[in-house]
C-alpha cells in the first residue's frame, strides 16, 4: 500500500477525518497543511526527461514520489497567513507555490483528487454560467441567468421569472434576493459600470449531492443524508462530475414540484462544516475507500 498524500489547511474537517480513517486502516498518511507548511517542508524535484523523483518530507515524515499512491489535494494555493498574503512577498511566494504544486500533481503518476483541468485553477466554485459553458451537456436542467450592464435589461428579465430573481457576482456563488422593483433597484448603481448577474430562482426541494468516485451522498434541507431513492439524480450527479473532471465535487441542486432537477452551482473543494454527521462520516469514507484503492478517479 502507497502512502497516500493530504494536502489542505491545517482546519480543514474533510482532511482530518480522512486523515483519521486511513491511519485507521493501517495505510500511511503524508499530511502538509498548506497554511503551516512554511518555512518547516522540505521538497525536492528532480526532473530527469519524462521520469519523476524526488520527496516531499514535513513534521517527520518523509515520502518519495515513487511512495505516493494517491493524492487528496484541496489546495487553495496560498502556503501564507492572510497577513502575508496582503504583502507583495506574500502574493509572490503563493502564486510560485500555486505554479509548483499544479505542475507536479499534474505529472504525478498516481491518481490525485481532483487532478484539476486548466479551466478550473483559480475556479473553487461554478454558477450557472460556468457549468453550462464547462458542462454544457450536464443531464440537469438550469435556471435561465443574465449578464448584463443595464439595469432596464435586467428588470424586463425579472418580469420574464415571474419577478423572482437572484443576484451573483459573475466569479463567485454568493449573493442574496433582489425580488421585485426595489429589489432590483440595488443594482441600479451597477448600470452601464460593471455587469450584473441576474438568476432565476426556483421552487423546490433543496438537495446537496456529494459525487465521491462512483459514490453519491445526498444530503436534504435538514443536513442528514438523504435515504430515499432520487432516481436519475445520482447517475446524472456522476455524469456532471465526470464532464468537469472531478473525483470529488459538491452539487447545489433543486427538486422542483413537477419532478425536475435544477443544477444551481458546483464546488470542487467540498467543505463538511455544514453537513449532518451522518453526511459527514459517509463522505470521509468514501474517500478513504477510493484513496486507499488507489485514486479510482480522474
Amino acid at each position: 500500500m502507497g502512502t497516500v498524500l493530504i494536502l489542505g489547511h491545517s482546519g480543514d474537517l474533510c482532511c482530518r477525518e480522512v486523515r483519521e480513517r486511513l491511519l485507521g486502516r493501517g495505510c500511511p498518511v503524508l499530511y502538509l497543511p498548506e497554511d503551516r507548511l512554511l518555512p518547516g517542508l522540505d521538497f525536492v524535484w528532480e526532473v530527469q526527461g519524462r521520469t519523476l523523483r524526488g520527496r516531499a518530507r514535513y513534521g517527520g515524515q518523509v515520502a518519495a514520489f515513487e511512495e505516493i499512491g494517491a493524492v487528496l489535494t484541496r489546495s487553495y494555493g496560498i502556503p501564507v497567513s492572510p497577513e502575508a498574503f496582503a504583502t507583495p512577498d506574500g502574493r509572490y511566494v503563493s502564486a510560485e507555490w500555486n505554479a509548483l504544486t499544479m505542475a507536479w500533481l499534474a505529472a504525478l503518476p498516481c491518481p490525485v483528487v481532483n487532478r484539476l483541468r486548466p479551466e478550473l485553477w483559480y475556479r473553487v466554485s461554478l454558477n450557472v454560467p460556468a457549468l453550462a459553458a464547462l458542462a454544457p451537456a450536464a443531464p440537469f436542467k438550469r435556471p435561465r441567468t443574465m449578464v448584463t450592464t443595464r439595469i432596464e435589461d435586467g428588470r424586463a428579465f425579472q418580469r420574464r421569472c415571474g419577478g423572482r430573481v437572484r443576484y451573483e457576482p459573475l466569479t463567485q456563488r454568493v449573493g442574496y434576493r433582489v425580488d421585485g422593483e426595489e429589489g432590483l433597484g440595488k443594482l441600479a448603481a451597477l448600470a452601464g459600470t460593471l455587469p450584473f448577474q441576474v438568476t432565476e430562482v426556483i421552487d423546490g426541494e433543496p438537495v446537496e449531492a456529494f459525487v465521491v468516485g462512483d459514490h453519491v451522498v445526498m444530503m436534504a434541507a435538514d443536513r442528514s443524508a438523504e435515504r430515499r431513492s432520487q432516481g436519475r439524480a445520482a447517475d446524472d450527479a456522476r455524469q456532471v462530475a465526470r464532464a468537469l473532471g472531478l473525483a470529488f465535487c459538491r452539487l447545489t441542486l433543486v427538486r422542483a414540484a413537477g419532478g425536475d432537477w435544477y443544477l444551481l452551482g458546483a464546488e470542487r473543494i467540498p467543505q463538511l462544516y455544514d453537513c449532518g454527521e451522518d453526511v459527514q462520516d459517509l463522505v470521509a469514507e468514501h474517500l478513504a475507500d477510493l484513496l486507499a484503492a488507489g485514486g479510482g478517479g480522474p
